[in-house]
């Protein structure tokens, strides 16, 4: 299930393998939408605490859709400080 809970682990996931500096190559050509919290969760998240430089270089995903896409930059941009949007 993909939920808010689950994004949580598997960031939590991303950032040991980020501080290890390892690259994680997330594959969404499976996938048919994100809702807003997980995107949210995962990737806003990760942002707000590591930085968009963090994000382009720990996590690269492959395969995403146009719906999946935008809910992934979305959560990104929101977590984004306000000057840096």
């Amino acid at each position: 299930m993909a939920n808010r809970t689950a994004a949580a682990q598997e960031r939590a996931q991303i950032e040991a393998l980020a501080q290890q500096g390892e690259q994680v190559i997330l594959d969404y050509s499976e996938v048919i939408s994100l809702s807003g919290s997980y995107a949210d969760e995962l990737f806003g998240v990760f942002t707000q605490r590591h930085g968009t430089q963090a994000l382009r270089s720990s996590l690269k995903v492959k395969g995403a859709s146009q719906p999946v896409a935008h809910a992934i930059g979305l959560a990104i941009q929101h977590r984004m400080p306000a000057s840096a949007a």
